[in-house]
């Protein structure tokens, strides 16, 4: 990594709970979403029996669309 990048306070890779919480709702709200298939919603990724979401993903998801 070089000096002009910056860096971010999350990790790489998000839990369910983080996720829910950056999204300012509930983790039961955010598994519903994902049952309901929402588009906007950032891609899981299972490792063993987890769901983690990749930062850049989450990032992306809550950043404005410009109309």
């Amino acid at each position: 990594m070089t000096g002009s990048e910056p860096v971010s306070a999350l990790p790489e890779y998000l839990t369910h709970r983080e996720v829910a919480a950056l999204l300012r709702t509930t983790e039961n709200a955010l598994s519903v979403a994902y049952t309901k298939r929402r588009p906007w919603l950032p891609p899981r990724h299972k490792f063993g029996r987890r769901n983690l979401y990749k930062r850049v993903d989450v990032e992306a998801c809550i950043k404005p669309v410009p109309h």
